[in-house]
């Protein structure tokens, strides 16, 4: 460092410019070192305090069929069987790692769906508890099936105005967590309502969402009262489960369907939270089959409902079968056991790395996770092979879940042989070359993440290294 120079008191001056400065730094000084000493403190103590546990996550699946067999248009149910021994659905799957399992429950009478009434679940609720697995609890508010295409008013209830439908709500909701409360198969989630994007109880509370053309509520819309009489709704069935709960009341999950879509996601619940609908849980559908988008776009979906919302994101609805959309561009995998293996070993893998991230539950697999025989399909294991489904172009995870895009089948997190992906274009002798140092690949791919470096002094490198960015490494010379 530079010294500066002096300058020489002149003849007469009486003052003592020196140790002036000196002491206006020894001022300084002090006034620096009580900053930071105060900042150090500050510092301890943010650091010091624990911040709350995330929640574990979970693979789940929604098993409703299992109560109430029959499903039209389905043949009857396999006789489940794992290494030549008669099993069931339930039992294969918590064995090899999954731990939740969503129920459905309609308001009855049931008419033109399964018989999935609270007197059917409550037996396959009780068996979910006692393996200590997670039980959430589906309420549709309907008598048939609750969509983004349907949500009709049950048959009961038909005729009431606003304000009967909510206290409706509540008793309904109140009385069906007392009897699963009763048998010994208290919820630990509750999701209130099935894919409500548009609203529930249509026209009553039937909304339009933004930019949309399809299922146009009645006109003239008044979308403030419609939402204010979805959030009525909403909140009667909260208290309702609360005031049957106890001192341990579950979770509350609000389920839409835009898993992929930020804008959407943003209209529905910054509406709830103006609201102040009090809910614990954002779970939402995600279906290549139905074209709902991408990876990268539920990614982003759920980077900002953490930024925002700060509540645990789940996935309470996806799964991997025919496409039901024409010219469907989110069908990336191939419609195979072992490309619905890859698709759930991306999503799961997407889930559980962004934050927040609570689980995906799979929409019934009680046919597509299974083979003709009643064996376990290649998906049922999936937890098992996480680590060798990650090359690429195999899988179509984010870029920021499996950030080296180039490992093939074999390479540590991809399975078979050690080849490489070349580089588009081969570096010349001496050039720097990229190697990963995020400790995925050992150090053995060539990362698509940055252009090849130029060398760089060590201070660049460290810090490079720090950062978790690709380092230069050079070639050597023949």
């Amino acid at each position: 460092m530079r010294k500066q120079s002096q300058s020489p008191a002149k003849p007469g001056d009486t003052r003592n410019p020196a140790p002036a400065r000196g002491a206006a730094t020894l001022a300084r000084a002090a006034i620096l070192a009580a900053a930071l000493t105060v900042a150090g403190c500050a510092t301890t103590a943010i650091r010091s305090a624990k911040p709350k546990p995330a929640a574990a996550f979970v693979l789940g699946a929604d098993i409703s069929a299992l109560d109430a067999p029959g499903r039209p248009g389905f043949g009857p149910l396999p006789a489940y069987q794992e290494d030549g021994r008669p099993s069931d659905e339930l039992t294969i799957l918590h064995r090899h790692g999954w731990n939740a399992f969503r129920v459905r429950v309609f308001v009855p009478p049931v008419r033109n769906a399964p018989n999935n009434t609270v007197a059917a679940a409550i037996p396959l609720a009780r068996r979910i508890k006692a393996m200590g697995a997670t039980f959430m609890l589906d309420l549709h508010f309907s008598d048939t099936w609750a969509d983004p295409q349907r949500q009709n008013i049950p048959a009961i209830w038909r005729g009431m105005d606003i304000a009967q439908l909510e206290k409706a709500w509540e008793a309904y909701a109140r009385d069906t967590i007392r009897r699963f409360k009763e048998a010994g198969a208290m919820p630990d989630w509750v999701q209130i309502g099935n894919e409500i994007t548009r609203g529930a109880a249509w026209p009553l509370a039937e909304l339009q969402i933004p930019g949309s053309t399809l299922y146009p509520p009645p006109q003239p819309y008044d979308e403030a009262r419609q939402w204010a009489n979805l959030t009525g709704l909403l909140k009667a069935a909260i208290r309702g489960v609360q005031s049957a709960s106890g001192s341990t009341p579950p979770r509350i999950a609000i389920h839409i369907d835009k898993g992929a879509h930020w804008k959407v996601t943003r209209w529905y619940f910054d509406h709830l939270n103006a609201a102040h609908v009090p809910y614990d849980i954002i779970a939402e559908s995600f279906y290549p089959e139905w074209n709902h988008g991408t990876l990268e776009q539920l990614w982003n979906n759920m980077q900002r409902c953490a930024a925002r919302y700060h509540k645990d994101f789940l996935v309470a609805e996806t799964g991997y079968g025919p496409s039901h959309v024409p010219g469907n561009t989110s069908m990336l995998w191939p419609l195979t056991p072992q490309g619905r293996l890859q698709y759930m070993a991306d999503i799961i893998a997407t889930v559980k790395k962004a934050p927040h991230g609570l689980g995906v539950m799979y929409w019934a697999p009680e046919r597509q996770a299974w083979n003709a025989d009643g064996t376990p399909g290649p998906v049922v294991y999936v937890l098992d092979r996480l680590p060798k489904l990650t090359a690429r172009p195999a899988s179509h995870a984010p870029r920021a879940v499996h950030p080296c895009p180039e490992l093939r089948p074999g390479v540590p997190g991809g399975g078979g042989s050690r080849r490489l992906t070349p580089p588009a274009r081969p570096a010349p002798a001496g050039a720097a070359v990229n190697r990963c140092r995020r400790g995925r690949c050992r150090g053995s791919c060539h990362c698509r993440r940055r252009s090849p470096l130029r060398r760089s002094s060590g201070r660049d490198r460290r810090s490079r290294k720090r950062t978790g960015d690709c380092r230069p490494r050079p070639r050597a010379r023949r």
